[in-house]
């Protein structure tokens, strides 16, 4: 299992530490207090490693293969959270959803943050991952 993100720009950083938990909310507004968005159980870390470089080309995606597997059930609401250690950002592209969708701090371990609308362009890639197929590669394999 991995987490892909598009690279804003050509730079590499090399962050200390990274830890990625992933959980599963029942919310579909989230709260300030991080730990209270996630169904009791359902956080588990799945990424917690030093000297982890992120970053690379310009407009490409860089992965994180995730040290532990996680099992989404698909019908709550997905949970991913990522702490970097004396680094406040990984440049990466991103969307603005248009509703705050987003939690963060700028201080490591903080129990609670501020939000915002815009999230990163993430990739997960897992043991279920979906074929890529466009409309007409579909059509023709029912010809």
């Amino acid at each position: 299992m991995a987490i892909s993100m598009k690279n804003y720009s050509s730079d590499q950083y090399a962050q200390q530490h990274v830890s990625i938990w992933m959980g599963q909310s029942e919310q579909d507004v989230l709260n300030y207090i991080f730990d209270d968005n996630y169904i009791p159980g359902s956080k588990t870390l799945v990424f917690d490693q030093d000297n982890v470089v992120t970053g690379g080309n310009a407009d490409e995606w860089f992965t994180l293969l995730l040290d532990t597997p996680f099992e989404y059930d698909g019908q709550t609401n997905l949970i991913i959270d990522m702490e970097s250690l004396y680094c406040k950002t990984i440049y990466v592209w991103g969307w603005d959803t248009g509703t705050n969708r987003y939690l963060y701090s700028y201080i490591p371990g903080s129990p609670t943050g501020g939000s915002d609308s815009e999230i990163p362009h993430l990739q997960i890639h897992g043991s279920l991952d979906l074929q890529c197929n466009t409309f007409g590669r579909i059509k023709t394999l029912f010809q």
